[in-house]
């Protein structure tokens, strides 16, 4: 890192982007991307279907390079919540813990099995069987029992019942380290807008990267009315 990254790291930056791009079949899915995540940020990434949010997040993670530019990661310590289809079919719940723990040395078990009681998941049953929902909790429950800095959430909201959307907030904020943050791609704005420090809309032609109360107190719009009227009808 050159010593502007140092004095970043300082002031409590956990990854930057500089001009990324990345290229898939043919096709530029990020373009020239300028962000910085910072510590004890709740971040929602945005944009239509094909734009890139998981590619975006794949490349925060280091599971996918960028063809150019520069993403400097100022901590080691990611966390990227998989969907429930990443599971062997044999697998129980309390195999995913025991997966888990042999291949992350930050997995804390008995923190992960106390959120396991708490959401009335059952250790014994094939995680095959869960419904969609029960499936999206499991995988928030291993992220969440890692002890990360930086937490990539792909669609976290897929399939979970409403009062869990509902209390989401309160589960999120009660199992976040200090000073962690959540970069979280979603198409549930309208629902979680509340939840966001930060969005960063996702467009084919960039990314812009804004506070939420800029756009409440500059535009006198919700972060959803802005992105539908705004975003999507201009070029970034």
């Amino acid at each position: 890192m050159t010593a502007a990254d140092d004095i970043l790291q300082d002031r409590g930056t956990l990854l930057t982007m500089r001009q990324a791009n990345k290229w898939l079949d043919g096709r530029k899915i990020i373009n020239m991307a300028d962000l910085t995540i910072k510590k004890g940020r709740i971040i929602g990434v945005v944009g239509d279907n094909g734009y890139g949010k998981t590619v975006l997040l794949k490349m925060m993670a280091g599971l996918m390079e960028q063809d150019s530019g520069e993403i400097v990661r100022y901590t080691k310590e990611i966390s990227f919540v998989l969907s429930g289809r990443s599971f062997y079919p044999w697998m129980r719940v309390m195999d995913a813990l025991k997966y888990y723990r042999d291949f992350y040395d930050d997995f804390d078990i008995n923190r992960a099995q106390q959120l396991i009681g708490e959401s009335a998941l059952e250790p014994d049953r094939k995680i095959r069987l869960l419904s969609t929902g029960q499936q999206e909790r499991l995988c928030l429950i291993l992220a969440l029992a890692r002890n990360s800095r930086l937490y990539l959430m792909d669609e976290p909201l897929n399939g979970i019942d409403p009062p869990f959307k509902k209390d989401f907030k309160k589960f999120l904020l009660a199992n976040l380290p200090e000073d962690a943050s959540v970069v979280m791609a979603t198409h549930l704005l309208k629902e979680l807008e509340y939840l966001f420090d930060e969005v960063l809309f996702v467009t084919g032609y960039g990314i812009r990267q804004m506070e939420t109360e800029e756009i409440r107190e500059k535009y006198h719009q919700s972060v959803e009315d802005y992105y539908m009227e705004v975003v999507r009808c201009e070029k970034v």
